[in-house]
């Protein structure tokens, strides 16, 4: 990474609360702001709004879930000045509220892990995943968790998740890093029974710098479905409780 970028980086790592300008972060690089916003894409593939949008998000889930700090504080310690645009970017990123992610910590430490992850993971470049969503079932108004997953021997990083207000449509999970991943969909299903849930899964995906990878997933009974992975399938079938009303 070019050293003037790389700068930038470290500001961003370590001044996430400040007000972080496109004109601050090129004086860091001492470069015009046109000129380092094009190499910094061009070294992290994101743009310096969103990298740090990226930084605030990860450094506001520890928060969240190692501290009994108030929402409304920990938005100020991450940067915002608006509780409900922190609200709102941070629960279009993650799929659910600030609120209800910190429920997450009652489902155990694997559900944390599953979800976010303990630790500042966020690397210097991401990809992405999009893909549309089908059901059988009929159910195409209920809520649609979708998370990528690590594979077993990868479990240090955490997964990323959305959530999808309906079961049908497109879906995009961003700031993925490098590596191999499985994509898992859960839903409920109404009438409950035995099989109270609907699953999809697919992969592994294997996610470079920039890259945008399709995955499109069809809901079906666990049953008829082969999970990369009963242990955290089973742990994600769980997580559409949060979503709750």
């Amino acid at each position: 990474m070019r050293p003037e970028i790389e700068s930038v980086v470290e500001a961003i790592r370590h001044r996430y609360d400040e007000e972080l300008s496109l004109c601050v972060l090129a004086d860091t690089a001492r470069l015009s702001s046109f000129h380092m916003a094009r190499l910094f894409r061009q070294e992290t593939g994101l743009p310096p709004a969103r990298f740090l949008t990226a930084v605030r998000q990860e450094v506001a889930k520890r928060k969240l879930l190692c501290t009994s700090d108030r929402v409304a504080d920990i938005s100020v310690q991450v940067g915002y000045s608006s509780l409900g645009t922190f609200t709102t970017r941070f629960t279009r990123s993650v799929g659910v509220s600030p609120g209800r992610f910190r429920r997450l910590a009652q489902l155990g430490p694997a559900a944390v892990d599953f979800t976010a992850g303990r630790r500042d993971d966020a690397p210097f470049a991401y990809g992405s995943f999009r893909g549309r969503i089908f059901r059988a079932d009929g159910q195409e108004d209920e809520p649609v968790f979708v998370a990528a997953i690590p594979p077993l021997t990868r479990q240090e990083r955490p997964a990323r998740c959305c959530r999808m207000e309906q079961g049908k449509g497109t879906w995009c999970i961003e700031y993925v890093p490098e590596g191999p991943w499985h994509i898992q969909a859960v839903s409920r299903r109404v009438g409950g029974g035995k099989q109270p849930i609907a699953v999809g899964t697919a992969g592994p995906f294997y996610i470079s710098p920039g890259s945008t990878v399709t995955v499109d997933l069809v809901l079906q009974p666990p049953s008829r479905v082969r999970l990369f992975d009963a242990e955290r399938a089973t742990i994600g079938a769980a997580l559409p409780e949060l979503f709750a009303c």
